[in-house]
């Protein structure tokens, strides 16, 4: 008698265990932890994202750079990293136009030049590192710059940010919250950022150009990974003079 209650009760138990567990309660209630390995899909850049992609030279009359160490993906050795956009090589002082309309998300009007070596010193970190921290990245390397948002229509399925950097000057009506028009002037090149700026000089002066993608909780920039000259194909058939 007693073995059958026992088996009785077992039975009921089990049972209600097993309603809990498919209870919504229960799986509303409980924290599911992703898999150890489980990881987003990387985002791979592919050429027909950017097909009907029509942008403005941001610099006249200085085209697109055929040179792979100006292109994205050229090798940066000195900061430990990898060259993200478009080196348009324009003297110091040349106007600088926005590519697409857009809104002004930062514009450095009050940046200050670091000591030659105080960079020297930061650009040894990304050794330690292995790679270029964004805040080294951002804040000192780009020098004085321009960030614009484009919103989500650029490029259907992305949020597009494009980024004017080591400007010489940034036209005052240029501040964050500001609306952008296509083509509009809103500075002049110069080199603020690199070693000869901090050593007083105006040698090396262009404009570093990247464009960068977001989706979900990653991004990417225009043309990663995408060979030369296909690369340069591809840019060129993007920008136009205006």
């Amino acid at each position: 008698m007693k073995v059958f209650v026992l088996l009785f009760f077992s039975v009921i138990y089990s049972k209600s265990i097993d309603i809990q567990k498919n209870s919504p309660e229960f799986f509303l209630g409980r924290d599911i932890e992703p898999k150890k390995n489980e990881k987003p899909d990387t985002l791979i850049f592919k050429v027909d994202w950017v097909d009907s992609l029509s942008l403005i030279l941001p610099c006249e009359n200085v085209p697109v750079p055929k040179k792979t160490s100006r292109l994205p993906n050229a090798p940066r050795s000195y900061r430990n990293g990898t060259h993200r956009g478009v080196d348009f090589f324009a003297n110091w002082g040349t106007p600088v136009k926005s590519v697409a309309d857009g809104h002004v998300i930062r514009a450095d009007h009050n940046y200050i030049e670091v000591q030659p070596g105080f960079r020297v010193n930061l650009l040894s970190a990304t050794t330690k590192v292995g790679n270029t921290p964004s805040d080294i990245f951002n804040s000192i390397l780009l020098g004085k710059s321009i960030f614009l948002d484009h919103g989500f229509d650029l490029i259907p399925g992305f949020r597009v940010i494009s980024i004017y950097a080591h400007l010489s000057s940034i036209n005052e009506s240029v501040i964050p919250g500001s609306t952008i028009k296509a083509g509009q002037l809103i500075g002049k090149s110069g080199n603020t950022g690199t070693k000869e700026s901090t050593l007083g000089t105006k040698k090396e002066s262009h404009l570093h150009w990247e464009m960068i993608l977001q989706k979900g909780q990653q991004e990417i920039y225009l043309g990663k990974d995408i060979p030369n000259p296909m690369l340069y194909q591809m840019l060129k058939k993007i920008f136009t003079e205006k």
